[in-house]
């Protein structure tokens, strides 16, 4: 097992025990704030089948998903939309703790499986759509990937006038081929790098779009979703893009325009933005300022902690709480590790606002 494997392992059992000690009470009074802004990416059934990590450990079960609505009710959270968010920042004060629910990217997961579920407990929540997927331009290289490295034995393409050979014989080649192969198409940074692309699907693949038809909402879906009061369309640029790598007028672009592609699709103001990746390697001071120029009501990052009231004043970089299945054992009790602000202020040594 690779030192990765160690972690999440010891991290699967840990996070439990944890959890079940009750430890995480003595942080609640400083870190657990106002509430909190959970960030999910796909919903989708346990297929019992061999994955990589990588690709899988952003997904969630249905049935994980339910649970974790009714552990969260049962404990007195109050499930709210990012428009309440805003409202309860404005006002400074709340009746008790909130959680709202976000979902990243636009996947139709989200409607087939998430949507039943949330729509059942009339939990409300928000979709951030990368206008690419709805209109099938966006590849998902990393499924394509995944499903390549599973389903044959070695793999061979050429990059700059040389053959590259990977081993996939076995477990453990699998992940070390899927990591590989992952970084060498990640690494060029901003945009996506579509020669790395057609150099390791050219064998294998003809359609480079399979997984988006596959996996992506439409824009039917979307103007369903739209339709229900207890959905909130949110804007994640037009192409995913890493955005602290693009130049001003790029990143500008990106923000409008996914802005006004979703507005006359669903025929409604989006009010609501999330950067994509959203960590400080990715948005820094200069995308806050262009999306807070935008006028968005509440805008969203990938770091990691709860809502305070001094967030009232940085509403274009609020964090949230990612929520991991694998991650935390398939427990939702070790939600209350992250939303009683133990792993928050951890993570954050100890600053109670995130911000920055």
């Amino acid at each position: 097992m690779n030192i990765k494997g160690l972690q999440r392992s010891v991290i699967k059992t840990v996070f439990p025990l944890l959890a079940a000690s009750g430890i995480h009470r003595i942080t609640r009074p400083w870190y657990a704030g106002m509430g909190s802004i959970l960030m999910f990416h796909r919903v989708c059934p346990d297929e019992n089948r061999a994955r990589m990590g990588g690709a899988s450990g952003l997904e969630v079960t249905p049935e994980y998903l339910e649970q974790s609505i009714q552990f969260l009710l049962a404990n007195d959270y109050d499930l709210v939309s990012l428009d309440r968010v805003a409202d309860i920042l404005n006002e400074g004060k709340a009746k008790r703790k909130f959680v709202a629910f976000t979902f990243d990217d636009g996947y139709a997961d989200n409607f087939n499986f998430a949507y039943p579920v949330l729509k059942k407990y009339k939990v409300p929540f928000t979709i951030y759509v990368t206008t690419s997927f709805p209109e099938r331009s966006a590849i998902l290289w990393w499924y394509l990937l995944e499903d390549l490295v599973l389903n044959h034995q070695e793999l061979t393409f050429e990059w700059e006038g040389q053959t590259i050979h990977y081993a996939c014989s076995n477990r453990s080649e699998k992940e070390s081929s899927y990591k590989s192969i992952h970084k060498f198409i990640a690494q060029e940074e901003g945009k996506v790098p579509l020669n790395r692309i057609k150099a390791v699907f050219k064998n294998y693949v003809d359609d480079l779009h399979l997984k988006t038809d596959e996996l992506a909402l439409s824009w039917e879906q979307i103007r369903e979703l739209s339709a229900d009061p207890l959905v909130t369309i949110g804007a994640h640029t037009v192409n995913h893009y890493a955005l602290s790598k693009l130049p001003d007028a790029e990143v500008e672009w990106e923000i409008t325009e996914s802005k006004k592609r979703l507005e006359n699709k669903i025929e409604k103001n989006v009010e609501h933005f999330s950067y994509p990746f959203g960590s400080r390697a990715e948005a820094g001071d200069r995308e806050f300022e262009m999306a807070k120029l935008c006028g968005f009501k509440t805008v969203t990052t990938t770091r990691i902690g709860n809502i305070f009231c001094e967030h009232k004043n940085s509403m274009e970089r609020l964090p949230r709480i990612p929520v991991n299945e694998k991650r935390d054992g398939k427990d939702t009790g070790t939600l209350m590790l992250w939303l009683n602000g133990m792993l928050p202020g951890l993570l954050n040594k100890f600053n109670r606002v995130v911000t920055t």
